[in-house]
């Protein structure tokens, strides 16, 4: 009886337990329910992203703001001190810098040398123009330019332009619509021709070239003197302070690439540094258009990465489109699928069309 009972009780011990087959179902649920909450917390994580994103651009936003303020004028989209050659000249987020706390940092920059140069570049990651900021930086931005590491500044350049180490940007001045895109109202090409053969553009962040040796850096900073450069105010921004960009995504540039007569990249780097947030190629026109001759390219909202890296035009890594920063510091979503004449529209700032934010 005794061995009886015994052998019974070991056989309902070995009775304990999940078999194979339900094993394997619970892993397919778990596996299942994996599937379906990656995507979520994917979506979350974006969401999360994407808001910093908007931070940073009302950050920025308040900046030119309160520069504009100060100044009666928003800064120049690029400006080169005297004495230095043109494509030394310095973008507006350097002008920016003591509107976004970062005074510190704009002190130390020389701007009696070119930016590519010590002290302000230097070889260590040390000088100021080296420095990462972040509210510059997009945190959902994936896709880099070749020359664009990891960290966010710029790499592999070497001599060709002397700009390796300079810290990158994810946002973008606008100038305006490009050459040879018409005005739907009046069929007038938005890009005029001055006098002296220089191309004005209608946006709020100007491509000027100024700062020669007529009175420095110092007349763009200094409301009480006269100045020849051609900076905007708030009171000619006629269309709108809401209906006007003013900075726009661009993210993931590094060095400038040229396109072929095959529209494919050529990968050997230009001069310019447009991804660089110092450099004079932090801003840019509007370019692709309908018109264009780019093959397969009908908007300048994330259009493929071989025209973004060689056009700099409206790009993210966020899922859908891009966001854009009015002169008024709004933050607002463009789809990819704005029409042409909308979002055309929006980066003129007297063009007296009818698209307006509420367009988009």
């Amino acid at each position: 009886m005794r061995t009886s009972f015994f052998a019974n009780h070991s056989k309902k011990k070995n009775c304990i337990g999940f078999t194979l087959v339900e094993l394997l179902v619970v892993i397919a649920i778990i596996g299942v329910l994996v599937g379906l909450l990656l995507p979520a917390v994917q979506a979350a994580r974006e969401a999360a992203r994407r808001s910093q994103c908007t931070n940073n651009l009302k950050q920025i936003g308040l900046g030119l703001l309160n520069f504009e303020s100060t100044n009666k004028h928003f800064p120049p989209g690029q400006f080169k001190p005297a004495g230095l050659k043109e494509n030394a000249a310095l973008a507006w987020p350097v002008w920016h810098l003591p509107y976004m706390e970062q005074q510190t940092l704009y002190d130390r920059i020389d701007f009696t040398v070119d930016l590519r140069h010590q002290p302000n570049n230097m070889p260590d990651y040390t000088g100021p123009v080296n420095t990462v900021i972040p509210a510059y930086i997009c945190p959902s931005t994936g896709r880099r330019q070749k020359y664009r590491g990891e960290d966010n500044r710029i790499s592999g350049i070497g001599a060709i332009t002397g700009g390796d180490g300079l810290a990158c940007m994810d946002y973008m001045g606008n100038k305006g619509p490009g050459e040879d895109i018409k005005n739907p109202v009046n069929g007038v090409e938005y890009v005029k021709t001055d006098n002296s053969f220089f191309e004005v553009f209608r946006g709020v962040l100007l491509d000027i070239e100024s700062g020669h040796d007529d009175g420095g850096f110092d007349c763009i900073l200094n409301p009480k003197k006269s100045c020849s450069a051609d900076v905007v105010s708030v009171r000619q921004i006629t269309d709108g302070l809401s209906n006007t960009f003013i900075v726009m995504e661009s993210s993931g540039k590094g060095c400038e690439e040229e396109l072929t007569a095959a529209n494919q990249l050529n990968r050997t780097p230009t001069k310019e540094l447009s991804g660089a947030w110092a450099s004079e190629k932090n801003i840019s026109g509007i370019d692709v258009s309908p018109e264009t001759s780019i093959q397969g390219t009908t908007s300048a909202i994330n259009p493929p990465e071989k025209i973004h890296f060689a056009k700099e035009e409206l790009f993210s890594d966020h899922s859908g489109g891009v966001q854009v920063l009015m002169c008024d510091g709004s933050v607002h979503f463009l789809s990819n699928d704005t029409p042409f004449e909308v979002y055309i529209a929006l980066s003129s700032r007297d063009g007296e069309e009818l698209a307006n934010v509420d367009s988009l």
